[in-house]
Order: C-alpha cells, then structure tokens, then sequence
C-alpha cells in the first residue's frame, strides 16, 4: 500500500482488489498507526463508483480529501452599508421628550 491517501467526507479509503472502500476512521495519527494489514482488515462502504468518477473529474494527486455532501457553515453574502450603521447609530443617540 502505497503512503498517500484519499479521504471521502473526512473518511478514510481503503483499495481492496481494485474496490475502494470507506472506513469510518477519521482521524490522521489512528491511520498512520495503523499497519498495511490492519487497514486491509478494515470493513466499510463499497464507493468505488464515486472514487472512480472524482479522481477522473479532478486528477489523482497524493492526500486528497473530497467532499461530497454540502457543509451546514453559513455564509453571509452581503454587508451592511457603512450609512445604514451609521444612521441606526445616530437614530440611537437622539433623545426623545
């Protein structure tokens, strides 16, 4: 087995026999401790369709990471003026009588 390796959704993937399989380890010292044989004996999710497709849209390279489902990080797209501030900044100062 070779020291790269690619990773779906955070998960480590295995090759087994030409099959690519998804394992549940995520973390990086876990997979590096682990010998050749103890990843071999490592069970999961048959993704070999998925794999295949990505490494022929995106290239083989080493230690590659792809992510497949959408993050539930939200984004803010727009800022507020620097006029609407101010003016709900004045709006607050003014004393009512």
């Amino acid at each position: 087995m070779r020291s790269s390796y690619i990773r779906l959704d955070n998960k480590f993937v295995v090759t087994k026999l030409g099959k690519y399989i998804q394992t549940d380890i995520t973390d990086y010292d876990e997979w590096k401790s682990m010998t050749t044989k103890q990843k071999q004996r490592v069970t999961g999710k048959d993704v070999t369709k998925k794999v295949k497709a990505l490494l022929k849209k995106y290239g083989s390279r080493s230690n590659m990471n792809f992510k497949t489902t959408p993050t539930q990080k939200k984004i803010r797209s727009t800022r507020k003026s620097r006029k609407s501030r101010k003016s709900r900044k004045k709006s607050r100062n003014v004393k009512g009588g």
